[in-house]
């Protein structure tokens, strides 16, 4: 059955608030680099029909569904390609770009369209990877790496307090039979962490598997390469907006921005850092900003957005 445009994009009054800020912007340039469905990238091209818009999505069936949906739009160009390699694609664009708009994380698409297992609600083959081309696969990865490995993974990308002895399961029960669905790591995740740990109402094996799925696709250090770059194609006066879903993304997000307010754009941490130039941008968002109440009852899977948004100066 083909799947259908069911996905909602996240924050889209805020979003839209946000771009409407920007100096000419019916004619501006735009580069979603998160395409997925094509909604936050479809709103854009209905509210300002003169914008030219980039387009970045990874995932090549995805980026079948966008393409579809965004047809009709003249200027529009989309790219399979991971938004990592932003440089590769604009090389001459210095300075001329309006906005970047990231909503990080996986779509809907790919917990309710994908059999990759994205999703342990229905039992899917162990894979994750939105990038066929990717090495290594979850089944990979809980089948093959060490204790040691998987707690680093577990407890890095996921932040589970349970990550030494959810690893030590995993090796206790591949060692009788391959662990080849999502069935079968959700069950021994859950009997991993003692039952009176388990938080109510979200599945146990929800940040194990969110750590598996940043981990196969590099999620993290994709984000950052991806803002390092966007700056230097950045017009003055032009803003990158950011939606996160989880603390780890958004700690990227908040860490560059405050560090570009304060003039610096190296990659060098605290005192190593001999940046000593003016502001880069002024950040428009002191607090992030989260979903209404009238939002969260439309969609529930916007609970844990935050929209953090920064102007270049």
């Amino acid at each position: 059955m083909e799947y259908q445009y069911y996905h909602t994009p996240v924050m889209q009054k805020e979003v839209l608030s946000f771009l409407a800020q920007i100096q000419d912007i019916e004619s501006a340039t735009i580069v979603d680099c998160t395409v997925g469905e094509g909604g936050h990238s479809e709103l854009i091209l209905k509210q300002w029909g003169g914008v030219t818009l980039y387009g970045f999505e990874r995932d090549k069936d995805i980026f079948v569904i966008a393409h579809k949906r965004l047809q009709p739009y003249e200027k529009v160009i989309l790219i399979n390609d991971n938004f990592r390699n932003l440089r590769i694609h604009f090389n001459n664009m210095q300075n001329s770009i309006s906005a970047f708009l990231y909503d990080f994380g996986v779509s809907s698409y790919h917990f309710d369209g994908t059999d990759r297992g994205f999703a342990f609600k229905s039992n899917q083959k162990l894979d994750m990877r939105l990038d066929s081309k990717s090495h290594v696969s979850a089944y990979d990865a809980v089948n093959s790496f060490t204790e040691k490995e998987l707690t680093e993974i577990f407890t890095k990308y996921g932040e589970e307090r349970w990550a030494r002895r959810i690893a030590k399961r995993i090796i206790y029960k591949r060692s009788e039979q391959p662990i080849e669905t999502t069935g079968q790591l959700a069950d021994i995740v859950v009997q991993a962490i003692p039952k009176q740990y388990r938080v109510k109402n979200i599945h146990p094996a929800t940040r194990v598997f969110q750590a598996l799925r940043i981990y196969v696709n590099d999620e993290l250090s994709a984000i950052g390469e991806s803002l390092k770059d966007a700056i230097t194609f950045l017009k003055p006066g032009g803003m990158i907006i950011a939606l996160s879903f989880h603390s780890l993304e958004d700690r990227i997000v908040k860490d560059r921005f405050r560090r570009w307010a304060k003039g610096c754009s190296c990659n060098n941490d605290g005192l190593q850092c001999q940046c000593n130039s003016d502001p880069l941008v002024t950040v428009l968002t002191k607090k992030p900003l989260q979903p209404e109440e009238s939002e969260l009852e439309i969609n529930q899977r916007s609970r844990s957005a935050k929209l953090r948004v920064c102007r270049k100066l």
